[in-house]
């Protein structure tokens, strides 16, 4: 693979993941990888009050010297693969008894180890020291290397290892989303959106038994004053209060158990009319890393329906070089987020095909962190917000084709990438003002139970508390809910009925 952070102008290698990162998988994306991260000590991109002298260990170059109460240095960000216990070789040398040596996140604070350095008989006399440490997080950080009591040690490097073994690939959690809801309308068109409205709306969702649940985010257009990335470069205004808040809800919903959170760049219009490739490259980089210590449990959907504002569809090529840009700088903070690719236009089940005829760019088939999405209102004569009645003559073959080109392409081309439908629903509110058709109600019955279940693909509802309305705010504003889980209560037992 290739590295993505320098942390040395030594010749002898500084950050060093082997074995297998994005090795050969098979559909099923077993995983696992080697990390062998050796980080010289010289090689600070801060300090304060040490120095360096060369050193006579074995490899040569220079080793960090003069260390005193107080004194720290702060190395180049590097990326850790999972979460887990990592064994530490520290190769110190000293001539005094009890100095101390401790290890920490320098952006958090959050400290990982520390210990007593031992007494090596000699300022050049080298000994490893070997720890084990069982709380080091997955994603990009700064390490920072103090000395909180009695300094006197010497330090020529420290290497990290690990056998990262996890299960928690893009199929792994996309089978254990299942079903989930997204909070339409709330970051993507309004900018006065409460936590309160959030919460209250996350917790509805959540005892119904929903486990994931998308946040549409616009970032690069300004909604009501409210502008979260520069357009032109797409630099987050990480002080915006929106971000506040989106980020409180974020961790909100992580906080629940087996909870998912899938967020993404939503009408974003300047950038996809103007092909802004650099724009969604910054953006991303600055989102991975402002999320970097957030679990696994949080996805990254790069770019939602990338039509342009007349409606055509983003040139193929346009996209892919975008979500490559994207995909690459997400994966120089997390190696493990989980990246959702889609199609061209409206995210419709044939765009991720035709776009997608090969995986090169973003992990070549070989990246067990990627799901594909598409949208499913089909067929858009009865889901959609164009027509006079909902009396069409729909049957489930509308509702599982989509699914299963999608799965097709999946299993093939996707080397068994997962697959979530982000968006799907009736779009009922724009012609009832109580929503009483039978036939919506049998939509939702068989849409996520007896299609997407069978086929692995979990879902997110679409409610935008508008023509798509199921939480009105403060409660269930129709049986809709219940129809998602394959059961609820009809106005009659003809299914047109209601529909007029």
């Amino acid at each position: 693979m290739n590295n993505r952070v320098s942390i040395s102008k030594k010749v002898k290698s500084l950050w060093l993941v082997t074995g297998v990162l994005y090795g050969a998988l098979s559909a099923s994306f077993s995983y696992a990888s080697t990390v062998n991260m050796t980080i010289q000590a010289e090689s600070y991109s801060d300090m304060s009050g040490i120095s360096t002298e060369i050193t006579t260990d074995t490899g040569g170059g220079s080793n960090v010297t003069g260390t005193s109460v107080g004194d720290w240095v702060i190395y180049p960000q590097v990326t850790l693969p999972c979460t887990g216990s990592y064994t530490l070789n520290y190769r110190v040398a000293s001539t005094v008894t009890g100095s101390t040596l401790t290890l920490s996140n320098a952006t958090t604070g959050s400290t990982y180890d520390s210990f007593t350095v031992p007494n090596t008989g000699g300022g050049q006399t080298w000994q490893t020291v070997t720890r084990t440490v069982s709380s080091l997080p997955v994603g990009g950080m700064k390490f920072k290397i103090s000395v909180p009591t009695m300094g006197g040690w010497k330090l020529n490097y420290f290497k990290i290892t690990n056998q990262c073994s996890t299960t928690n690939t893009a199929r792994d959690t996309v089978s254990a989303m299942g079903k989930g809801f997204n909070l339409g309308n709330m970051f993507d068109k309004n900018s006065n959106t409460t936590f309160a409205q959030t919460k209250a709306k996350i917790d509805a969702y959540y005892a119904k038994g929903f486990r994931n649940v998308r946040v549409p985010i616009t970032w690069t257009e300004t909604i009501d004053g409210s502008l979260l990335a520069d357009p032109n470069t797409g630099v987050v205004n990480t002080g915006n209060t929106r971000l506040g808040i989106i980020k409180q809800t974020v961790d909100y919903a992580l906080s629940l158990s087996g909870m998912y959170v899938v967020i993404n760049a939503h009408h974003e219009v300047g950038l996809k009319d103007n092909n802004r490739d650099w724009v969604l490259e910054r953006l991303w980089l600055d989102i991975a890393t402002i999320f970097s210590a957030r679990n696994n449990h949080l996805l990254f959907e790069i770019l939602n329906e990338p039509h342009l504002s007349s409606g055509a569809e983003m040139p193929a090529e346009s996209l892919r070089n975008m979500t490559k840009k994207a995909y690459n700088k997400i994966r120089t903070v997390s190696l493990s987020r989980v990246v959702i690719i889609g199609g061209n236009q409206w995210f419709k089940d044939f765009e991720v095909p035709n776009v997608w005829t090969n995986l090169d760019g973003i992990g070549s088939g070989n990246d067990a962190y990627i799901a594909a999405t598409f949208h499913h209102y089909s067929p858009w004569s009865f889901c959609g917000n164009d027509q006079g009645d909902f009396t069409d003559a729909w049957t489930y073959k509308d509702q599982y084709t989509p699914m299963d080109v999608m799965n097709n392409w999946a299993n093939t081309v996707g080397n068994g990438m997962p697959v979530y439908i982000g968006e799907w629903g009736v779009a009922w509110a724009s012609r009832y003002t109580v929503m009483n058709c039978n036939s919506i109600r049998k939509w939702y019955t068989s849409m996520h139970v007896t299609h997407a279940v069978p086929r692995n693909q979990a879902t997110a509802v679409w409610d935008d508390g508008g023509w798509f309305k199921i939480w009105n705010g403060s409660a269930w504003d129709n049986n809709l809910i219940d129809c998602i889980g394959g059961s609820c209560g009809w106005s009659s037992s003809n299914q047109l009925d209601g529909c007029y």
